[in-house]
């Protein structure tokens, strides 16, 4: 399973949505979709450093690179 990222719009300001745990990108597009929610990126792994959390995400991209 994958944890998808997303975002919503509310009253024209842009809001953290709910993760969406799903088998791939197209599961988790239909959920989005299906919620008015925007996929902004697939969770990775999170990273600690001095007591501080972050996380890497990488862009979503139909991009193929050679």
């Amino acid at each position: 399973m994958k944890i998808f990222l997303t975002e919503m719009t509310k009253d024209g300001i842009t809001h953290p949505g709910p993760n969406i745990i799903a088998e791939d990108l197209s599961q988790a597009k239909a959920a989005a979709e299906s919620n008015n929610l925007i996929i902004v990126g697939e969770f990775k792994e999170i990273f600690t450093k001095d007591n501080l959390m972050t996380y890497f995400d990488e862009k979503l991209s139909d991009k193929i690179l050679h």
